[in-house]
C-alpha cells in the first residue's frame, strides 16, 4: 500500500482573534473592456462583482473618425457633465447602465481560467530520510525513514533546454530531515492527469533508511535555489522531458495586477490526492503575517495576499489564479485556529506574484551566472540592503467606480539608519520621503513602502542605482551608484 505524507501548510501564527459582522452582498460594476470591432461596431464587456458578465455595442461615426476615441466612460462622463447624472459615482454609473443600455447577462467562466492555468500547474512529490522516534515510554525507539511530502507547484520559465518551477521552501525543506541541507533529495513533478508512483524498496540507503522510489508520469526535478524567509523555492526540469509527457505544458501568465474582491482560484494537490480547484476571492489585497518558518524555529513575517478560497495541506506552492487564469501568488499557510482553540475558516494566505517573481528570478539569475563559472549548487536569494528603516505616512484609498479598482498610496519615510548604512553614507537623511528608485534606465515609482524592499532583490551586480527623495518638498537623487558584490546580502 502506498504511503504518502503529506506536507501541511505552515499554519503555526502568532495569536490574533478577529471578530467580523455580518453584511449584505450588493453586486456592481468592476470594469469595462472593449472586446471586440467589427467595422463600425464595437463591443464592450462589464464585469461585475458577482461573476457575471454584460455585453453592449456602440455604433461608430461612418467616416471612421467621427466615434473613434469613444469610450463608455467617456459617454457617461458626459452626461455627467451636461447634469443628466449627480455625479460620477459607483450609485449614478449603474443608473446610467440602466438607463442606457440592453444588457444580457452570461455567466462568467471560471472553467476558462482554469483551462487556461492547468497547463502551468504542478504537482510536487518530495523524498527526505528522516529520524523518528517510535514506540513508548521507556522503550522509545530511533530508526531511519524515508518519507514522501506532498505539495503543490507552477511552471514559470521555459526555454528550449530548461524549465523552472517555483514552488514553497517548507515544500523541499524539513526540519527533521537527516541530511546537512535538509532539502529533498529526490522531487518529482506531476501535471494533471499524469500517475504517480511510489516504490519502496527492501534495501536501506547510506542513511540506514529503507528507500522509496518515484516514478510514473513525472518529471525529475533539480532543486536550485530557495530562501526560508521568502518560504520560496526554484526547482529545474528538462524541457525536452517535460514535453514528452505534456505537449501542451506551458510557463503560467503573470498577472499585472489585482484587487480587492478579485476573484481567487486556488489550483493545488491538497492532502497529496491530485490536482484540485477552489475557487473565493481576495479578502484583502495585502497585509503582513508572522508564523513559524520551515525549520520550525525562526519566526518570520510574511507579505501576503488574504483570501478566502478554500486550502489545505498540499496546496503548499501552488498557483493562485484570477478569472482570466493569470497568476497572482503562491499559495503558502492559512489560518486554522485563534489564540483561544476556536476554531477559523476562510482565512488563508498567497505571496503576491509581484514578489515571488523578483525572488524566483534572483535565484535563476544567481544560479545561471553560478553555473556558467562551473558552480552548479543551489544558490541563495541575494538583495541590497540599504541599512535604513522606513514608515508610512500620509496613506490614501483611492476608489475607481469606473475600472473597479481600490489603490492605497503612501509616502515611505526614513525614520533610522543602520551602522554602515550605505544610503546614509551615500547622503540620506531622516525624514526623507522615498518617491522613485532608478535601476540603470528604469525608474520605478514607490506609492508603497514593500515597493522599495522588492525592488531591492531585483538588483544585480554592475548595476548602477539612484534613489530619488524628497526632502523638505524638494526633490533630490541619492546616487548609490555601481552595484559591487559586496553590497549585496544573502537572505536565508
Amino acid at each position: 500500500m502506498k504511503k504518502f505524507r503529506v506536507f501541511l501548510l505552515l499554519i503555526i501564527m502568532l495569536p490574533c482573534i478577529l471578530f467580523f459582522g455580518g453584511c449584505s452582498e450588493e453586486v456592481y460594476v468592476l470594469r469595462i473592456e472593449k472586446t471586440e470591432t467589427i467595422g463600425n461596431v464595437d463591443t464592450y464587456t462589464i464585469y461585475y462583482s458577482n461573476n457575471t458578465t454584460s455585453n453592449f455595442t456602440i455604433e461608430n461615426g461612418t467616416d471612421g473618425e467621427d466615434g473613434e476615441d469613444l469610450t463608455i466612460e467617456a459617454i457617461f462622463n458626459a452626461l455627467v457633465e451636461r447634469g443628466e447624472y449627480p455625479d460620477t459615482s459607483n450609485e449614478s454609473f449603474k443608473a446610467f447602465l440602466s438607463d442606457y443600455l440592453n444588457i444580457t447577462y452570461e455567466e462568467d467562466s471560471v472553467n476558462k481560467a482554469v483551462v487556461n492555468a492547468m497547463p502551468s500547474v504542478v504537482n510536487i512529490y518530495a523524498e527526505q530520510p528522516e529520524q523518528v522516534t517510535g514506540g513508548s515510554f521507556p522503550y522509545f525507539t530511533v530508526e531511519n525513514e524515508s518519507q514522501i511530502y506532498c505539495g503543490s507547484g507552477v511552471i514559470y520559465q521555459m526555454d528550449d533546454n530548461y524549465s523552472y518551477i517555483i514552488t514553497n521552501y517548507h515544500v523541499v525543506y524539513s526540519s527533521t530531515s537527516i541530511l546537512d541541507n535538509k532539502i529533498s533529495r529526490m522531487i518529482y513533478a506531476y501535471q494533471y492527469g499524469k500517475d504517480v508512483v511510489v516504490t519502496e524498496t527492501s534495501s536501506n540507503d547510506a542513511y540506514d533508511a529503507p528507500t522509496k522510489q518515484l516514478g510514473g508520469e513525472g518529471i525529475e526535478c533539480e532543486y536550485i535555489g530557495g530562501s526560508m524567509n521568502y518560504d520560496i523555492a526554484v526547482l529545474r526540469v528538462s524541457t525536452s522531458a517535460l514535453k514528452e509527457i505534456n505537449p501542451d505544458a506551458k510557463a503560467v501568465t503573470v498577472a499585472d495586477g489585482y484587487s480587492l474582491a478579485d476573484t481567487a482560484i486556488a489550483i493545488g494537490n491538497p492532502e497529496g490526492d491530485g490536482i484540485s480547484v477552489t475557487s473565493g476571492v481576495i479578502s484583502v489585497e495585502s497585509e503582513y503575517y508572522t508564523m513559524v518558518g520551515a525549520d520550525e524555529e525562526t519566526v518570520i513575517t510574511f507579505r501576503g495576499i488574504r483570501i478566502d478560497t478554500a486550502v489545505n495541506g498540499g496546496n503548499s506552492g501552488g498557483g493562485l489564479f484570477n478569472i482570466k487564469g493569470e497568476l497572482i501568488g503562491i499559495v503558502n499557510s492559512k489560518l486554522v485556529y485563534s489564540s483561544d482553540g476556536t476554531p477559523i475558516d476562510n482565512i488563508a494566505h498567497a505571496l503576491p506574484y509581484d514578489n515571488v517573481v523578483k525572488v524566483a528570478d534572483n535565484i535563476i539569475d544567481n544560479y545561471k551566472k553560478n553555473s556558467a563559472s562551473g558552480n552548479s549548487d543551489p544558490v541563495k536569494v541575494t538583495k541590497l540592503t540599504l541599512g535604513l528603516s522606513a514608515t508610512t505616512e500620509n496613506s490614501q484609498t483611492i476608489y475607481d467606480y469606473i475600472s473597479g479598482e481600490i489603490t492605497i498610496t503612501e509616502d515611505t519615510v526614513v525614520t533610522s539608519f543602520s551602522s554602515n548604512s550605505l544610503a546614509q553614507s551615500r547622503g540620506m537623511q531622516v525624514g526623507d520621503i522615498i518617491t522613485s528608485v532608478q535601476i540603470n534606465e528604469t525608474e520605478y515609482e514607490i506609492t508603497r513602502y514593500f515597493q522599495l524592499n522588492d525592488l531591492m532583490l531585483t538588483v544585480r551586480e554592475n548595476d548602477q542605482v539612484i534613489i530619488n527623495i524628497s526632502r523638505n518638498h524638494i526633490s533630490q537623487s541619492i546616487v548609490i551608484g555601481e552595484i559591487s558584490s559586496s553590497m549585496l546580502t544573502t537572505v536565508e
